[in-house]
């Protein structure tokens, strides 16, 4: 890959609803966070950045030598929360940013270099995301696994929690997965500038955000271009339950 400067901000909430208090909870030992953190160091960044709403959260981050910054309580989105993360920060609007989950101890390296090189091939791009192939109906109709539809230029036209595109001629009585449609599963890793995150927290959350409790659907709502690509390499799943720590540590 070719040289391409880049920061990574990694936001992390104390409050969860279904994993009160995720960063700091040990996986064979070390903290999430912790798993988030290193694992990002080896991406080739300039910066790494924890931007988090908890005073916990900043003085363990900062106990263990690592960058942090305290955000509002009250952003609707991680991205606002990158967005504020990046004002601090004093990043200038064309620094590009990749968002990098905090509930995921490993991204492969693979599929982060195909997001930069994605975004560095379409200019036209605000937004820059991967997806994977869902395989059967537990994903696809699992509201936690995000569902996307794109057009022929691999520009994103929806995100959503129910299954899309439906197909009326296979979602019937015995139900099966059409061998001919192709079911994509969002994930989310993102890269944009700060321009954008300036102009997105600046943007009130549209009806379709708020319906979904998707982020990227403001974008679309306000015009914005999400371009995306089929991922590498397959995507680890993320640590959201207690059956998710119980999995990764039985690993």
């Amino acid at each position: 890959m070719s040289a391409f400067d880049f920061v990574v901000c990694i936001p992390a909430r104390y409050a969860s609803s279904r994993l009160p208090g995720k960063p700091l909870i040990k996986l064979k030992g070390k903290e999430l966070i912790l798993w988030a953190i290193e694992s990002a160091h080896n991406l080739g960044a300039t910066e790494v950045v924890v931007a988090t709403d908890d005073q916990r959260i900043l003085d363990f981050v900062e106990a263990n030598g690592c960058q942090a910054v305290m955000t509002s309580e009250a952003h609707q989105s991680g991205t606002d929360r990158i967005a504020e993360c990046a004002h601090l920060m004093g990043w200038g609007e064309a620094t590009w940013v990749l968002n990098y989950q905090g509930d995921e101890p490993h991204i492969p390296l693979s599929n982060v270099n195909q997001v930069i090189e994605l975004v560095k091939s379409r200019p036209e791009a605000s937004i820059g995301t991967l997806y994977q192939a869902i395989n059967n109906l537990d994903d696809l109709f699992n509201p936690n696994v995000v569902k996307l539809v794109t057009d022929d230029k691999n520009r994103a036209i929806y995100f959503s929690r129910a299954p899309i595109p439906w197909s009326q001629k296979f979602f019937k009585e015995p139900m099966h997965l059409p061998s001919d449609v192709e079911f994509k599963h969002h994930i989310g890793l993102y890269m944009y500038k700060v321009a954008f995150l300036k102009k997105f927290s600046q943007t009130p959350p549209s009806y379709l955000e708020q319906t979904e409790s998707l982020e990227q659907l403001r974008a679309l709502s306000s015009g914005e271009t999400i371009v995306v690509a089929q991922a590498i390499d397959k995507m680890p799943h993320g640590i959201d339950t207690w059956d998710d720590v119980k999995k990764f540590e039985s690993s």
